[in-house]
């Protein structure tokens, strides 16, 4: 770890991003520097190196900031093929992994697999910025995380069902009703899916979309589902075991 001070030009050198992207954290608390007794924004380099291999926070910049900012190679699948390579990479992982063992690996693959399967089917031809997501897992950490800029569950729900009146009700729709005729989900209702086995087992779930989230922890039997603290265009998923 590095006890170097770095000024905000030089920390978003190093993340990779806009300093503008440095003071948009600091406002929400996603990375908060240190201050001289003057005054003066300063980091530490042992901070952002600490924040460049948090997977949850890197997740997190890449769904929410309003520019996209550099993340690893490993993570970013610009392509569904290239994810479904990466996911199934993870599972052999898993399975071979004593504490998870193979079938919480095969659960944790269906999860991860939906949420981010329907990333690129309700954004395929229309994504905002930058197609594909981010991907990402951490066995010792046990959680995998998924990320997209993409346009978020509401205005995908919104084809079908132009009445949505919140980012709460089309999470709702999106984790507990069938919806027939949705389009372009072709192979049905995914995030149904991911409900039904994160309740039946000891896996937590955070997904945000919008305004919305959906938190479920590793202990609970239900998701719950509020109003977020802050607004988010695509998804944000944390899966945890």
């Amino acid at each position: 770890m590095n006890d170097e001070q770095v000024r905000i030009g030089k920390a978003a050198d190093v993340l990779g991003v806009s300093a503008q992207t440095l003071r948009n954290w600091e406002k929400t608390g996603k990375l908060v520097p240190q201050r001289s007794p003057g005054g003066q924004r300063y980091y530490l380099l042992k901070d952002l190196e600490r924040f460049a291999f948090d997977p949850e926070k890197i997740g997190w910049a890449w769904a929410a900031s309003g520019h996209p900012p550099q993340i690893p190679d490993e993570s970013y699948c610009e392509r569904q093929d290239r994810f479904a390579g990466r996911l199934e990479t993870m599972g052999l992982l898993l399975a071979k992994t004593d504490s998870v063992g193979e079938r919480m690996a095969s659960l944790l693959t269906s999860v991860a697999g939906e949420i981010g399967d329907n990333s690129f089917m309700h954004n395929v031809g229309n994504w905002p910025d930058v197609p594909g997501i981010f991907f990402t897992y951490d066995i010792n950490k046990r959680l995998i995380v998924l990320a997209d800029r993409g346009q978020g569950i509401r205005k995908t729900l919104s084809r079908v069902r132009p009445t949505i009146g919140s980012d709460v009700e089309a999470l709702q729709i999106a984790f507990t009703e069938i919806v027939s005729g949705r389009s372009p989900e072709k192979r049905g209702n995914g995030l149904k899916v991911v409900r039904r086995i994160v309740e039946l087992n000891p896996i937590g779930l955070l997904f945000r979309s919008g305004l919305a989230e959906i938190k479920k922890t590793r202990q609970g039997n239900s998701i719950e589902i509020k109003t977020g603290a802050e607004n988010i265009r695509g998804t944000y998923a944390v899966i945890m075991f």
